[in-house]
């Protein structure tokens, strides 16, 4: 698709269309392209002075926030969260919540996996809940969803400077950049704003966030926010894909902000609260919406809409290599990092964990590279590819053959495919296909943190197999 200078009507046209096609419930969409607003659009009764629930865009705000507070030299990055909050300690502490900082925090690297929910525990401390939390990963190593970290970080805000999360916000810039004269808050049950989802504003409010951020924290020529915090806030801190897709919701995380695709940032709120900036376009987007019955299909719907419809146009098609061989698709990242010399051949203990796996290794030579493993069935290697698939058998024996839901003969295994990328320096996803009568899939992404602790995610997709490998380990590199 060739670039064009400007979006015309056709373009938003098909963009509405494909969303009314795809069933999505919008409440407003704004489209800020070239310097001026090009569309604001309402469905009544919502209009443009309609305060509008935002949910998890809050941890955006308060993201920013924190930046805020760096700049007033209340906290620096590198803090341990538990020096503020002395008093909702339990009397024993993991080294890794010892260890966890700010930054950690804001990147969603916590030692917490799984989003423990505050709202399911009925609790009415919320710091004292987080920091009694079970510990699943090295903190640091992996990101995963911490909903209730966000709300910490949020009464951090409001502990430090004795103001309401919303006040501080306005007195920093809200005020300045206007669209929050009717905002409002709401709290959790111990009275400090709900920093995980309380905003409730003018999506016009919203959409000159965006646009802050997207300026670098300037506003009208005035530095409203450090700039180079903002840079760090929008930009891809970690990697988050445990899929092998590539996904909206995979494109990398910031601080308690989105990556997105062609080097865009996002916010992103239960039910359809979101904004789409991609500097390069000179192009931003708001929505408003309730697809919280259907949030997985219709959040991606959204979002391929606007790159589809909208940003493409505007940038022209990514290149592609349309030629390429029809092959199996491999694991995400690069084909080399400089890392891996230091851990290949090397022994890592494993944690007790739901997989049973109890020591690993990897052995890196030139593609020829293998995972080994020891889990209840004894010693495995899974030899993979780096960005190219080697053809095996999975080693785990005793899966369904000819009769479903009963195990198969003790030697039977599944045919595969399986291959490697660096998605970070340090951090390796392998891409397990399993492409036999039964097919599936695992991806397994290995964070290595240089004081020698590591940490694994398994994710898994297939009907009555692979269930041996799915969940956390932390292991530690043996001397």
């Amino acid at each position: 698709m060739e670039k064009v200078s400007a979006l015309t009507q056709e373009h938003f046209r098909k963009f509405l269309r494909a969303l009314r096609m795809a069933g999505v419930d919008l409440h407003s969409v704004l489209i800020w392209q070239g310097g001026k607003m090009q569309m604001e659009k309402y469905w009544a009764p919502f209009d443009e002075n309609t305060p509008h629930r935002m949910y998890s865009v809050t941890k955006s705000f308060v993201g920013i926030a924190v930046g805020c507070l760096i700049d007033d030299g209340l906290v620096k990055l590198n803090d341990p969260i538990i020096k503020y909050f002395p008093e909702k300690l339990p009397d024993t502490l993991h080294e890794f919540v010892r260890q966890q900082t700010i930054e950690d925090m804001l990147t969603m690297r916590t030692c917490y996996a799984d989003n423990p929910s505050w709202i399911e525990g009925r609790a009415m401390d919320i710091p004292y809940f987080y920091f009694r939390q079970p510990v699943r990963k090295p903190v640091g190593a992996h990101f995963d969803y911490d909903s209730t970290g966000s709300y910490v970080l949020g009464a951090l805000v409001e502990k430090l400077t004795g103001k309401t999360l919303l006040a501080y916000l306005k007195e920093k810039f809200l005020d300045e950049i206007g669209g929050f004269e009717n905002a409002q808050t709401l709290c959790g049950p111990d009275g400090v704003t709900w920093g995980s989802s309380a905003m409730i504003c003018k999506p016009r409010g919203l959409m000159n966030f965006a646009l802050l951020l997207k300026n670098h924290g300037a506003w009208n020529g005035r530095q409203l926010i450090s700039a180079d915090y903002v840079k760090k806030a929008i930009s891809r801190m970690t990697d988050n894909d445990f899929t092998g897709c590539s996904t909206h919701k995979s494109q990398g995380y910031g601080y308690q902000i989105w990556h997105a695709e062609r080097g865009g940032f996002a916010f992103h709120g239960l039910g359809g609260q979101f904004a789409i900036c991609v500097p390069e376009a000179d192009f931003a987007f708001v929505c408003t919406a309730d697809i919280q019955m259907t949030y997985e299909l219709h959040s991606g719907a959204i979002f391929r809409a606007v790159y589809d419809e909208l940003v493409t146009p505007l940038l022209g098609e990514e290149e592609t290599d349309d030629l390429a061989p029809e092959k199996l698709n491999v694991a995400r990242g690069e084909k080399e990092s400089a890392y891996a010399g230091k851990i290949s051949g090397k022994t890592y203990k494993c944690e007790e964990n739901p997989m049973g796996i109890k020591w690993f290794r990897m052995d890196f030579d030139g593609n020829q590279c293998c995972f080994s493993y020891e889990n209840a069935q004894g010693e495995k290697k899974l030899p993979f590819g780096m960005k190219e698939n080697v053809f095996g058998q999975f080693p785990q024996f005793g899966y369904s053959n000819e009769q479903g839901g009963l195990p198969g003969p003790d030697d039977f295994t599944y045919a595969c495919a399986a291959s490697a990328g660096w998605v970070e320096e340090k951090k390796l996803q392998i891409k397990v296909q399993i492409i036999d009568r039964y097919i599936g899939k695992l991806v397994m992404v290995f964070s290595f943190l240089d004081n020698g602790w590591a940490s694994v995610k398994m994710t898994k997709g297939g009907q009555d197999f692979l269930d041996e490998y799915k969940g956390w380990i932390i292991a530690w590199q043996l001397k």
